[in-house]
């Protein structure tokens, strides 16, 4: 059970909202940046976090997004690959 607690806990983690982001993303940078606040630009927000605060500065994100899901299977295969 300890092993499969650690494998969950290593998903990236939202540091806006602190909920597990199981959908990996990417956008421009200059979305990014006018985007997230300067003190997260470097942490990892979730897809509905970074669409909240994109919306709420009405930055129109959504033609240049990129989507990553990632299966909880994915991710423990991925996990167990690396040891």
């Amino acid at each position: 059970m300890g092993d499969f607690l650690n494998m969950f806990l290593s998903r990236e983690i939202c540091k806006l909202c602190f909920r597990v982001n199981p959908v990996g993303f990417s956008v421009p940078d200059e979305i990014w940046k006018y985007t997230i606040p300067s003190e997260h630009q470097s942490d990892v927000v979730c897809l509905q976090c970074f669409a909240r605060l994109a919306d709420e500065k009405l930055i129109p994100w959504d033609r240049d997004i990129r989507l990553y899901p990632v299966s909880m299977y994915t991710h423990l295969d991925n996990v167990n690959d690396k040891k």
